[in-house]
């Protein structure tokens, strides 16, 4: 049976001996096992491949960004294996320069032999080790191989003994980089490298020394677990001390520490410009495509806003004219709704950031948003069952939302609304108005939230003025206008935003999806009417450009909660000069001229 000794280095305390007999590499693993946090997942499957030769993989192919802890692992797979009497051979790509003798000659200077070692009897070598130990050669930054690619899969590693491990850690998944060789693909397992979780997180502060449950707050927001953000942190804590940390994440140093480690890998200088224009926008490649790693983004941005703030803004309103144009024309082959979104993101409002765009945690791929149908009634009135039974009084829960951009963090309080539940008639919304509730699940088929907009024409006039929250406003319509909506052929124009609701009033995320898949109707050319009472829907709605209409609120949530409407005309061809206003407001520019031309002057530049 494996000993425990590889997850063993994770928990125990490491005491240090005294003994002279002890080298400064004892002293320097003993520290590396007690700051080694989490991982124990990659830790175990590691431990069970060093015995399983049943195991259908040769290839452990370790992928993940930059600074996410690659390398750091690799070392733990080392102490890992050495705990288990096994020979461990570590190379990094760009010690041997795409050069292979020097990769041999190193290969040759690792190997535990007797026997002299060279280029033309490596491989006998090796198998003479393999023989007699378990054996693993691990290769760190693959991206590097250059064109040793070739080499190093054909005449290298197809060479070795199938009893040797091979783990090789990169930034690109060998599947990927060999997608001409499938063979090699059943051969290897895939296993991505993540950031920190919250919990691995503050032990790794812990480990280092950081213990104020604020600075570990502080350190959570910033670096999202980014592990070579941790490092740099710690670092500065550790020269300056804990007073430090409040301030450290706008501190130059960190910025250009975390920017240089990152722009070193850049093979052209002349490429810095395209990497900051891509930093300005989460998404450079069409809208939804590849993007910069949000901590280096944040960091390539702070680090030319303090070099060159004119440019910083020049490239950000060229994106914002970009995007503006994008979602603006039919004609178009782009994702309309996404340039949309990545719009109100780029403008700059922080609580606009924080509230649809949850930067804490990465989006979620378990998490899915559809429109409801006939099967999904029951689990809408199981819903709706448990909102009278969990939340049927009346409540405020503290949210915080937090802006990664800004380094803010908002507190806000959303109600229960406990009436809700008797004002929405699940049934009779599905069959009447088909797509009008969209539910966000999850892969259990759990509902987590749901959204409800209702059209407003002559199939749904009588619902909605016979209606809680839609029935003043609908009286409140004049005459002639009334009877234009009854009455007209065109599609609907007219829609009421009824409900934005979480089964989890705290579920940041589940909110933030929920809003952004509502941004999406903002491209239709249409008017958005609403009623909230809760002041953070109130706010949103005023930073995405809604008018607080002079009509007395509704009382139906409560006597003494008054919701007051609110309306965004978008019709006919208003949303251009709605998101040119909107530039005006947050950023102070006003361009005064059709998004044709702006992109015409963005192509020529």
């Amino acid at each position: 049976m494996l000993d425990k000794a590889c997850l063993a280095i994770k928990t125990r305390k490491v005491d240090v001996p005294t003994n002279t007999e002890q080298t400064i590499g004892d002293r320097l693993k003993q520290a590396k096992q007690a700051q080694f946090v989490g991982r124990e997942k990659e830790l175990q499957q590691f431990e069970v491949a060093l015995t399983d030769s049943s195991r259908p993989w040769q290839i452990l192919n370790i992928i993940g960004p930059g600074g996410v802890g690659k390398s750091t692992l690799l070392d733990a797979f080392r102490r890992c294996a050495e705990a288990n009497k096994a020979t461990y051979l570590y190379i990094d790509t760009p010690d041997f320069g795409n050069s292979v003798e020097l990769l041999t000659a190193q290969l040759c200077s690792m190997l535990p032999t007797k026997e002299t070692c060279h280029q033309n009897n490596l491989f006998e070598q090796i198998k003479l080790v393999a023989s007699r130990t378990k054996l693993i050669i691990a290769i760190d930054t693959f991206e590097e191989i250059g064109e040793m690619n070739r080499w190093l899969r054909e005449e290298f590693l197809a060479k070795l003994p199938s009893n040797c491990m091979i783990v090789i850690a990169g930034r690109h998944p060998l599947t990927d980089l060999w997608q001409a060789h499938q063979a090699w693909h059943s051969l290897i397992e895939t296993l991505v490298l993540d950031n920190f979780d919250q919990e691995m997180t503050v032990q790794y502060l812990q480990n280092h020394g950081v213990n104020e449950s604020s600075l570990i707050e502080n350190a959570w927001h910033f670096t999202s677990g980014y592990p070579l953000a941790l490092s740099l942190s710690v670092m500065l804590v550790q020269r300056d001390g804990q007073a430090v940390m409040p301030k450290s994440y706008n501190d130059a140093n960190v910025v250009a520490m975390l920017t240089k480690r990152w722009l070193r890998e850049i093979p052209d200088d002349r490429l810095r410009p395209f990497i900051e224009a891509a930093a300005i926008v989460r998404y450079f490649n069409n809208i939804a495509g590849w993007s910069i790693h949000n901590l280096v983004r944040d960091a390539l941005i702070e680090e030319l806003s303090q070099r060159s703030p004119e440019h910083c803004m020049h490239l950000r309103i060229r994106a914002l004219s970009s995007l503006a144009y994008c979602a603006t024309h039919q004609s178009l082959s782009i994702d309309r709704s996404a340039a949309l979104q990545e719009f109100f993101y780029l403008l700059g409002d922080s609580l606009v950031r924080a509230a649809l765009y949850d930067e804490e945690t990465e989006p979620s791929s378990d998490l899915y948003i559809e429109s409801a149908n006939h099967d999904d009634i029951n689990s809408l009135e199981q819903y709706m069952d448990e909102w009278r039974i969990e939340r049927g009084v009346l409540s405020n829960v503290d949210v915080e939302l937090f802006d990664r951009s800004s380094k803010q963090s908002i507190s806000q309080h959303i109600a229960s609304e406990p009436r809700e539940p008797e004002f929405i008639n699940i049934h009779q919304l599905i069959e009447s108005f088909p797509g009008a509730i969209r539910i966000l699940k999850n892969r259990s088929n759990e509902i987590l939230g749901l959204t409800i907009v209702l059209p407003i024409n002559s199939q749904s006039i009588d619902y909605l003025r016979s209606q809680p929250v839609t029935g003043d406003y609908i009286a409140s319509i004049p005459d002639e206008e009334l009877n234009e909506i009854v009455t007209s052929t065109n599609q609907t124009s007219n829609w009421f935003v009824r409900l934005v609701d979480t089964r989890n009033p705290g579920d940041n995320t589940a909110r933030a999806m929920l809003f952004r898949d509502l941004t999406a109707l903002l491209i239709k050319p249409a008017r958005f009417i609403t009623s909230t009472g809760l002041e953070l829907y109130q706010f949103l709605l005023a930073r995405f450009g809604f008018i607080k209409l002079a009509l007395p609120p509704t009382y139906d949530f409560g006597k003494d909660r008054p919701a007051p409407y609110y309306e965004l005309d978008l019709r006919g061809q208003r949303l251009a000069q709605h998101l040119n206003d909107l530039m005006k407001k947050h950023i102070g520019i006003d361009t005064q001229l059709p998004f044709e031309s702006l992109l015409a002057g963005i192509q020529s530049s």
